[in-house]
């Protein structure tokens, strides 16, 4: 299709289609992908926006990425600085991945968006570099949609590891490692040790970095590559550290930040709206970052975060929906052990005595074991499944091995009938629904979740 009839559907498809592409094996070094990248932010002069002209702050991470870079943006923006958001992936709308104040572009910006970007990327692959990935160019969308916007801060997740991610061309004023766990082994390694090394690979030279690595060889590398690099380290249990008061139903909680250095600044009962211990972590760290980018000139009023703060939402992360009929829905995106883990500790830490049926679909490169032995020692009855928009899904027969002894029921038609049998097999008012497992997943059955929706709350 020429590139001036491109319409919203064909936009869409043609980033889709470059999902394809690399799946059908793209020969480029991935090296040579983040050269080309930096052509990318040349050709479309998106220097300004990555750093060289407002500031950036950049989160890697295993888990907690996403929420993090969600509260820090939602702390900006209650500040008055209109603040740029790229994460991924998203849930319903490729949109959701490059929000500016909360807001997604519209269609006709989606349009022109991609249209600017597809001319780039034409002309590069003409020239010998290579077809743009699919990160690549939405990475480049996020960044040109950021600069149309006037945007006067960004944050940026990475997509995945750290070192050749396509974010991580940018220019921070922060960057920030959440966690580290094994996690898309067969690309960034197989230890600990090696998965932190891809992760610390944001780390600049004279960038301060906030880490949520608490010890272990984790904590060590992320510690060794700001020394070498000349970057300042702000790690949590050492430079600072959080406790979490939940509310009496468990769904809110009371946040204080214990500073340990300077300049990071107290807080004390500060109201979460995103509930589980994780959260409280993950909010400590966003703090953190508010207070080195006032450092570097940035300033933010400590009543302006919290407002924010208390004010934000994170789709899909332990996500709750009151449905008609009374039954308790929880919708999380926890696709590896430790995600897992922090929502059966949510699960686990919630009053009263609850029947949890779980239903679960995953992708072939998770560690599906580890995830059902988590699970099976929580729930009442666990619902196997798959997801069916994307070909990585994981057989749900595959899965029986790692529940052997649990109440299982194998279901391999549309996640529709899946969650028919949840909501068939109610028995009592205090019964929770709980989907997990996959981005792809919760993606699939959200929608069928909104129609049947009492109220929502986050």
């Amino acid at each position: 299709m020429p590139i001036d009839d491109l319409d919203y559907p064909a936009a869409i498809a043609y980033l889709y289609s470059l999902i394809n592409y690399e799946r059908t094996g793209d020969t480029t070094p991935f090296q040579f992908r983040l050269q080309r990248m930096r052509r990318l932010i040349d050709l479309l002069d998106l220097a300004g926006v990555a750093g060289e002209a407002i500031p950036v702050v950049h989160i890697a991470g295993t888990k907690g990425k996403g929420s993090t870079a969600t509260m820090v943006a939602a702390m900006l923006t209650s500040a008055g600085i209109r603040t740029g958001l790229y994460t991924s992936p998203h849930l319903a709308d490729l949109e959701e991945r490059f929000v500016v104040d909360s807001e997604m572009p519209t269609r006709s910006e989606m349009v022109g968006l991609v249209r600017a970007v597809r001319e780039v990327a034409t002309n590069l692959a003409n020239q010998g570099a290579g077809s743009p990935t699919f990160f690549e160019l939405t990475t480049a969308i996020a960044l040109l949609h950021f600069k149309n916007r006037a945007c006067q801060a960004v944050v940026l997740e990475v997509g995945l590891g750290g070192l050749l991610d396509s974010t991580n061309v940018c220019f921070p004023t922060v960057t920030a490692i959440t966690s580290i766990g094994l996690d898309h082994q067969q690309i960034l390694g197989n230890t600990l040790a090696e998965i932190a090394a891809q992760k610390a690979g944001i780390i600049k030279s004279g960038v301060p970095v906030v880490s949520g690595v608490r010890a272990g060889d984790a904590a060590t590398v992320i510690a060794k590559t700001a020394e070498q690099v000349g970057a300042p380290l702000f790690q949590i249990g050492r430079d600072f550290d959080f406790r979490l008061e939940p509310d009496s139903a468990g769904w809110r909680a009371d946040l204080t930040l214990i500073p340990n250095r300077e300049p990071i600044r107290r807080r004390d009962g500060w109201d979460l709206a995103l509930p589980g211990l994780h959260q409280g972590q993950n909010a400590s760290l966003a703090c953190v970052i508010l207070d080195l980018l006032g450092q570097a000139g940035t300033l933010t009023r400590l009543e302006d975060q919290a407002v924010g703060l208390a004010r934000v939402r994170c789709a899909g992360r332990i996500e709750r929906f009151d449905l008609r009929d009374g039954t308790e829905v929880i919708l999380d995106t926890s696709h590896n052990v430790e995600s897992i883990s922090a929502l059966c500790e949510f699960l686990e830490s919630q009053p009263g005595e609850r029947r949890i049926t779980v239903i679960f679909g995953t992708s072939r490169d998770k560690p599906y074991r580890g995830m059902l032995e988590r699970l099976a020692a929580l729930a009442d009855r666990i619902i196997l499944t798959r997801y069916h928009a994307n070909p990585r899904y994981r057989d749900p027969v595959d899965l029986l091995a790692a529940v052997p002894n649990a109440d299982v029921a194998v279901i391999e038609e549309y996640p529709e009938a899946a969650f028919s049998r949840a909501r068939a097999e109610t028995v009592s008012p205090h019964h929770q629904i709980v989907i997990c497992g996959s981005f792809f997943l919760a993606a699939e059955i959200l929608p069928l979740l909104k129609p049947v929706t009492k109220r929502q709350d986050a």
